[in-house]
Order: structure tokens, then sequence, then C-alpha cells
């Protein structure tokens, strides 16, 4: 157990593809999520994406914490750390102070980068190792975070239809990801022609973690974007 939280805070829905471990931290990308109870592989759980927690550090050589200091958490050895680096992620604020000696420090998880529509949905990891996934009605209201992509995959939506809509998250920088229309519909908003059959792609060149798109029904015509981030062509 990595992590003990010690006050509440906001909570979202996550579906891991790999179990998680209750206290387990889990990197989201741009942001982390505390899994407070364990979460089995394909299962719905969640993650505390707010809140104060007890974070295990080295208590033989330290850090040595004060209120108001950066922690990191270091992926790669399990353990909080005054400074990022490789393997490293921005975890939040120290919010009480720790010694050399102390195996534990406390600190508010802040998650700043994190728009405020997704707080509430429910997250699943989605895998595309040159394949595609097809959404359906069961994938309305979840953020479908693409955490393993590859050059050629693509999420293929369905038909267009009133009361869809789906949230496509780029969960890697340096990845591709292509969200294709049926044949018969398009994808609307600003400046995009709106052509049938034609993708919204975000390309491996500038594709950021927390990068994203998110689409409603718009008319018979297809889909409308209602919000999105990063460099999404259509093509």
């Amino acid at each position: 157990m990595n992590a003990i939280r010690v006050r509440e805070g906001t909570k979202i829905n996550y579906t891991p593809s790999a179990a998680v471990g209750a206290g387990d931290i889990v990197d989201l990308g741009e942001i982390l999520g505390v899994a407070e109870e364990a979460i089995a592989a394909s299962a719905v759980g969640a993650l505390a994406i707010e809140g104060e927690f007890k974070l295990i550090k080295d208590g033989t050589t330290g850090p040595v914490f004060v209120i108001g200091d950066a922690v990191f958490w270091d992926s790669v050895n399990e353990l909080a750390v005054r400074t990022g680096g490789s393997g490293c992620l921005y975890f939040g604020t120290c919010s009480e102070a720790a010694g050399t000696n102390q195996a534990w420090v406390k600190a508010s998880l802040q998650n700043d980068n994190l728009p405020g529509s997704m707080a509430g949905m429910l997250w699943e990891d989605v895998t595309l190792a040159g394949g595609s996934k097809t959404l359906d009605i069961q994938d309305c209201g979840k953020v479908m975070n693409v955490n393993v992509g590859h050059a050629t995959n693509v999420v293929t939506l369905p038909v267009a239809a009133a009361g869809l809509g789906y949230v496509v998250r780029c969960g890697a920088t340096g990845q591709r990801v292509a969200i294709s229309p049926n044949s018969a519909d398009r994808i609307m908003g600003a400046d995009l022609a709106g052509t049938d059959d034609h993708d919204q792609i975000l390309a491996a060149a500038t594709s950021r973690i927390g990068d994203y798109i998110a689409l409603d029904y718009g008319s018979a015509d297809g889909w409308l974007v209602r919000a999105a981030r990063g460099v999404w062509a259509q093509a």
C-alpha cells in the first residue's frame, strides 16, 4: 500500500485493463489517482483525484519535507520524493512536515489539468495496438482513455443518434488517435468542413497526454465537437 487517505476529495469511476491494488497510485497521464480499494481487471472501481494522503517515503535517508514543498511520486521505486525526473510524477503539496526517519509524508493530491467536465465521468483504459474499437451506447458517459496506441489505431463511432455522446482522451504523448464516423455521418464544429466519412485525427507528432475530443449527436448529418484540446485535423 503506497497511499492512505487522510481527507476525502473528488473521485472518478475507473475501469483498469490490469488489476489495481488498494493504495496503488495510478498514472492517468497528466493526472494521478489513488485506488482506496482494490480494483479487478476490467471491473469498475473508484480513484480519488483529490484529498489528503499519507505517502510512503524512505524512512532511513530521507528526504525531508516541510509544509508547502512539492511532493513527487517516484513510480519506479514507489516512494515519495522531493524533485521530479525520470519516472517521477507530480503528486501535490506537503501538508505536514516529515523528517528524515519518518516513513510517511502527508500531501494534498492536486490535479489542476483535468477538465471539470471529466471529473464526474467513468474512465476506461483503451488499448489499441494497431487495432480499432467501435464505441456503443455503453461507452456514453465515459472517458475513453487511449493509453496504448499505434500508428494505425482507430476509434470508430456508431451511427449518429439522438442522446449519444463520447469523450476520447489521449493517454500518452506521441501516439496517434483517429476518430472515424460512419460513412453517412460527418464530424462538425468550429472551423470544420463537416464532410461525410472524414476522420478527426490527433497526429503522433503533435499529440500530448491529456489531449481529448468530446463529441455529441448534432443532427441527422452526424456529430458535433463539443470541446477539444490538442491539434485535431480532419482528413
